[in-house]
């Protein structure tokens, strides 16, 4: 059993599930029934279980392309140049597994043109045209593509978060001279509250 073998759409119907059990884990993971799974030898459920388990607690590297049904995608070229639409959305829909198809129609759309290691990617128009097809992609480049961003955004977030507590002690007008001790306390308050739930949703795979 590999995650390599399991589309993304199996994992999230466990992921959103209350209170989810082994039992959970094998059929949506498997994509089968609970009479098939009541069918299945022990020992292959117990091995298979021990598996899927181990599989989801090893850190995937990011992908950066994959062909899923002929068509090939491409995580966005660079970050640094992504738009503020594309930030906006992904932030929203990566904190939450039910949502993680849209998060992933945005960092990773079709390659319209490529040259040796480098390539582009159509322009983002929201996640209406790829979403429902990222449901299909394999389960271990999501995770190798939330633990990117994680990394990524928890990186911007400490630097963020230093820039900013360093204004608000010195009680200096920061590059948004705008931003007042209250306004101030509230961004903060906003970032630790997206790094928690980046750090939940991370923890959540294992």
């Amino acid at each position: 059993m590999k995650l390599r073998d399991v589309p993304l759409h199996r994992y999230q119907k466990f992921a959103v599930l209350d209170n989810p059990t082994n039992d959970d884990l094998l059929k949506c993971v498997l994509g089968i029934t609970q009479q098939e799974l009541n069918k299945m030898p022990n020992d292959t459920a117990e091995k298979t279980l021990a598996k899927i388990k181990e599989e989801l607690e090893l850190e995937y590297e990011l992908v950066k392309t994959f062909k899923l049904n002929g068509e090939h995608y491409g995580f966005i070229p660079n970050l640094d140049d992504i738009t503020y639409g594309e930030n906006i959305d992904v932030s929203k829909y990566i904190t939450d597994y039910g949502s993680m198809h849209k998060a992933m129609a945005v960092l990773y759309r079709p390659i319209k043109q490529k040259i040796n290691d480098k390539y582009l990617i159509n322009d983002y128009e929201g996640t209406y045209s790829y979403a429902e097809k990222m449901k299909q992609m394999p389960l271990h480049i999501v995770l190798g593509a939330i633990v990117f961003f994680y990394n990524l955004t928890n990186e911007l977030l400490n630097c963020t978060l230093n820039y900013l507590e360093t204004q608000l002690k010195m009680g200096k007008e920061s590059q948004a001279q705008i931003i007042s001790q209250e306004n101030g306390e509230d961004i903060l308050n906003s970032i630790h509250s997206l790094k928690e739930t980046l750090q939940g949703l991370r923890k959540s795979q294992n």
